[in-house]
């Protein structure tokens, strides 16, 4: 067989060797998990707004000034910026510190998924199945890289960990790892409520473990489950709280249905690769026919895995919690793509984000086809989908990578440097541009600057306009790689003001620095 199972177990190695093998397949996955960010990490300083507003809302955290939420959202918690805080307090608070806190959240969850599956398999083998999430594509890079949301994900996992820990070997804790794993899932929730759409793989996960006792077992889960859940609950009685992401209707089917088929799910399956040709600018991959062979088949691949995970629950020859793991993971397929379908957060082609646990539950999965094929048969089978999995990744960074190679600096770093001597050389402390470059230039500033989006409806923390409000001067960024204003409009509405205006630039951006007309006096 290609695998052990906590109720039929294989032959075992000397202790000591299984530990250095253990050891060994560990640091592997962790090597390779960073090793394959390395173009993103080498340019860190093309964070985006979104990211950026945990940034800097980590840096307020270490000055004392605490909120519940994440600034501007009703929905999402501060927890992640507070990830953030603590690397802050350690590494200084930059964008690559920024993108550590959520990548090493990232790898916790690799090896948590490698841990659980080395309950079954030995490490090698646990590696390989594990390989989805380190050779992973885009969607899973939306939050492995840029915060927030990985804390919540990353806690899912670990609260699945722990429920497949009550039905492990040899357990008299399973009651404690039911409810470990229900405070895990409830906490999950209350950092993001993007883990809600895992309710019923996570309680449906604990009833298989405990379906031999479940009711002595799932009241512990339950209780701590609520007891999780609480911090959730409070936010969203407070004053100011949005449903976000809770919103669901079958109003949108149609148009959710459309993304879907053409753009989000293949390119969360890397049958379908965007690249960004100019950080925002994001465009498909026309990849060589005999990689689009290899991406059909790599989809292919995963749902023959899906399919055998489902339908795998009911061949006796596997061990039943080969088999329950795998039909957790694959039935994972249909309710994240169900809720996919009926969720008002769906908008466009980059909402694949939303499809991430897709790549997450697919080691789980992939169990029973283990357990069948074993190690190096389904190693063959897993390979197109891996190759096509790294490829839509690498091809992903877009600008980051040239070929096999990682860029060092994005060329457009070097404008923002440029940017940054010429405010301070003109002693402009406030600016406004459009969103997607305000945030992301304020964090790099480090607050020196504060830049705010043109359009108020995109305010993120009210004090930054009131200071930019009151300032006499101040400039306006045009960022040709992220902004969405026309220039030329810009130009002729700032000519036709009663300020005094004077042009500039700075590398690629343009800048217009603005003096406001003095107010009458009385």
């Amino acid at each position: 067989m290609g695998g052990t199972d906590a109720r039929t177990p294989a032959p075992r190695a000397p202790r000591g060797d299984r530990r250095t093998s253990a050891m060994a397949a560990t640091w592997v996955l962790v090597f390779l998990s960073f090793a394959f960010r390395l173009p993103p990490l080498l340019n860190a300083r093309s964070t985006n707004s979104d990211a950026a507003v945990v940034g800097l809302q980590a840096m307020h955290v270490l000055r004392g000034e605490l909120s519940p939420f994440l600034w501007g959202s009703g929905y999402q918690t501060s927890a992640d910026a507070f990830v953030a805080a603590a690397f802050f307090a350690v590494l200084g608070p930059t964008p690559l510190a920024l993108m550590a806190s959520a990548l090493c959240l990232h790898v916790l969850a690799t090896w948590l998924v490698f841990a659980t599956l080395r309950r079954r398999f030995d490490p090698w083998t646990s590696l390989l199945v594990t390989m989805p999430l380190v050779l992973s594509p885009s969607s899973i890079h939306s939050y492995a890289l840029y915060p927030p949301r990985q804390l919540s994900i990353t806690l899912a996992v670990a609260a699945l960990w722990a429920i497949d820990g009550a039905g492990a070997r040899n357990t008299r804790r399973a009651s404690a790892w039911l409810a470990l794993g229900g405070a895990l899932y409830g906490l999950a929730v209350s950092a993001d409520p993007y883990p809600m759409v895992l309710a019923p793989v996570i309680l449906g996960y604990a009833l298989l473990v405990s379906i031999d006792r479940p009711w002595a077992r799932l009241p512990s889960l339950g209780t701590a489950m609520l007891a999780g859940l609480v911090p959730f609950g409070l936010l969203h009685r407070a004053a100011g709280a949005k449903s976000g992401p809770l919103g669901l209707t079958t109003s949108v089917l149609r148009h959710n249905w459309d993304l879907l088929v053409r753009e989000c799910l293949p390119w969360a399956l890397s049958y379908k690769v965007y690249y960004a040709r100019n950080v925002m600018d994001y465009v498909p991959w026309e990849a060589p026919p005999f990689v689009r062979i290899v991406q059909l088949m790599g989809a292919f691949v995963v749902a023959t895995i899906v399919v055998v995970g489902i339908g795998g629950v009911f061949a006796k020859r596997i061990p039943w919690s080969s088999r329950r793991l795998g039909f957790i993971g694959a039935s994972s397929y249909p309710v994240v793509i169900g809720a996919f379908l009926v969720s008002v957060m769906v908008m466009d082609h980059f909402s694949m984000r939303y499809l991430a646990l897709l790549t997450v539950m697919l080691p789980f999965a992939s169990v029973p086809a283990v357990f069948i094929l074993g190690r190096k048969p389904f190693a063959l089978l897993i390979t197109p989908y891996l190759v096509a999995s790294a490829l839509g990744g690498w091809v992903g960074y877009g600008p980051f990578v040239r070929g096999v190679r990682p860029v060092r600096e994005t060329p457009e770093l070097r404008d923002d440097y440029a940017l940054f001597d010429l405010l301070q050389s003109r002693g402009i402390e406030h600016a406004q541009a459009d969103y997607w470059a305000s945030y992301r230039l304020t964090f790099l500033f480090g607050e020196r600057v504060v830049v705010v989006p043109t359009n108020p409806a995109e305010d993120r923390y009210a004090p930054y306009r009131r200071a930019f409000e009151s300032a006499p001067t101040f400039a306006y960024v045009f960022d040709r790689g992220r902004s969405r204003e026309d220039l030329a409009q810009v130009e002729r509405a700032l000519a036709k003001s009663s300020a005094r205006v004077e042009k500039a630039t700075a590398g690629a951006h343009t800048v217009f620095i603005v003096t406001r007309a003095a107010a009458p006096t009385r």
